[in-house]
């Protein structure tokens, strides 16, 4: 599905748009149940908290952005369901991190009209780290998103920096530290797309978006795909956002897409009818 040319900016560069991936008939018809999802169970918040948004925002935004986050919309809609296992999405997929691959999450990221929520610079990692880089995050747009809407923004080669450490804490979501990651501070290159368009990018790619300020939605879906091979690594007991059988991202996350998880047991004992196995090895 995929050049050799895209494939090359995407290791290149930790991130790669593809135009079009989805059909307007396929764009229809998830942003219509999308649009019903939202009205039935979508919560509208001011987005992310923590002491970064006293250098992102001023004074008198800081309480009066907006935002719809929501896990999981398959349960709300089999049209939802079924596209973990849209072809093109997956084709792009395997083309950059295998022929297996494992669903870990899908999430709603919608910036509402006039002051939709912005994010601050991070990386993805710290919110699901793997032992790997072979995680990929795609993030397919349900609205157009011109620069104005808060569209995404990127640290072009940053996920070659490897994870870096995020100001972590119960009153905040993961983000790098503002006094040295900041988009006064740090190039970012903005990446305006159209509805239908997929934007793949490394969970260690640094990125970060603005507020929406046009008076149109400006809604995303991302998608979070990883390798077979690689497993989640756990956090300290005392950190909130640590990754363990209570996060609604890892109870969904052991759907295959593609390929074939294989059993990396070392020895097994099958002549007396018994298995006799050390833990799997992730390689």
């Amino acid at each position: 599905m995929l050049s050799k040319e895209q494939i090359d900016t995407y290791q290149r560069d930790g991130y790669v748009k593809v135009d079009s991936l989805f059909s307007p008939d396929e764009v229809a018809a998830l942003g219509g149940d999308m649009v019903r999802i939202i009205e039935e169970w979508g919560e509208e918040t001011i987005g992310w908290k923590g002491p970064w948004r006293d250098r992102y925002l001023a004074d008198e935004e800081r309480q009066n952005t907006k935002a719809v986050f929501l896990h999981n919309p398959q349960h709300y809609s089999g049209v939802w369901g079924r596209v973990i296992f849209h072809e093109k999405m997956l084709s792009c997929v395997t083309d950059l991190i295998g022929d297996s691959v494992q669903w870990h999450h899908t999430v709603l990221h919608a910036k509402p009209p006039e002051m939709g929520t912005p994010f601050p610079m991070h990386q993805d990692y710290p919110f699901y780290p793997h032992n790997g880089t072979a995680y990929v995050d795609c993030l397919l747009h349900l609205d157009d998103a011109p620069i104005d809407s808060g569209a995404l923004q990127v640290v072009k080669g940053s996920h070659e920096k490897g994870p870096l450490e995020h100001v972590l804490g119960a009153d905040t979501a993961p983000h790098l530290p503002p006094d040295i990651y900041h988009p006064d501070k740090v190039e970012t290159v903005t990446i305006p797309a159209k509805a239908g368009d997929v934007i793949f990018f490394n969970y260690l790619t640094i990125h970060w978006s603005d507020c929406n300020r046009t008076d149109e939605w400006r809604k995303a879906v991302r998608f979070g795909y990883h390798h077979t091979d690689l497993r989640p690594i756990g956090r300290a007991e005392d950190d909130p956002h640590r990754i363990d059988q209570d996060n609604v991202l890892e109870r969904n996350s052991n759907t295959i897409v593609a390929g074939f998880r294989p059993n990396r047991l070392e020895t097994r004992q099958l002549a007396t009818g018994s298995v006799q196995a050390n833990e799997p090895k992730a390689s």
